[in-house]
């Protein structure tokens, strides 16, 4: 039977297909003025849609059996880079100057977001040691300060990325940008986790 984080990876591929399509219609002179990229652009939205309820059930739920760590994680990442995209791509379809400042505001966040998990993950043992004997203090005080660090991270981010947008003064090319960066971000932490042993029960 085929497993649905497959199908979900395939609806992925198929969905980030369809917003590339988007773009190069809108860029196309022939088709820059005709309503194709908002259809492509709509079809990829459906899709990631579908991908992401399918991504929920999957994490959250045994309704689909057993899903191995390693698969929900490389959908996940799919996911992540299908919403991004989807979310970006919706910019460039002429709908102002303010509004692309917005969109890619939001973009923004949710890529920063990735990066509180990631470096959550590289301080997650040293956060929680002691959690399980009760020492909620010592756990507590420990995230505080890293707590300043995530936050000073963050911003530094949030910063940059702002920067980009009003330097290149290009909501496509700010887009490219940040879409690369979320790109490089789950290639990061693929390759960090992947050489993490978990162990898994069926």
């Amino acid at each position: 039977m085929v497993r649905v984080t497959t199908v979900s990876n395939v609806l992925s591929g198929i969905g980030l297909a369809v917003l590339a399509f988007a773009v190069i219609f809108k860029y196309l002179p022939e088709t820059s003025t005709s309503q194709y990229p908002n259809y492509a652009w709509l079809v990829g939205a459906a899709l990631s849609v579908i991908v992401i309820i399918m991504s929920i059930v999957n994490t959250f739920t045994e309704v689909t059996g057993f899903v191995h760590p390693d698969d929900k994680l490389i959908s996940n990442m799919f996911v992540f880079l299908m919403a991004i995209a989807t979310i970006l791509i919706y910019g460039i379809l002429d709908l102002g100057i303010s509004f692309q400042s917005s969109i890619y505001g939001v973009g923004s966040m949710i890529v920063i977001a990735y990066v509180f998990l990631f470096v959550f993950l590289i301080f997650r043992e040293t956060i929680m040691k002691g959690g399980e004997k009760g020492k909620v203090k010592e756990m507590t005080a420990r995230f505080m300060l890293v707590s300043l660090f995530l936050g000073a991270v963050m911003a530094a981010i949030k910063f940059g990325l702002e920067y980009t947008y009003f330097y290149l003064g290009s909501y496509a090319q700010a887009s490219l940008v940040l879409g690369i960066f979320a790109v490089v971000l789950v290639i990061v932490i693929a390759i960090v986790l992947g050489r993490r042993y978990e162990p898994v029960a069926q």
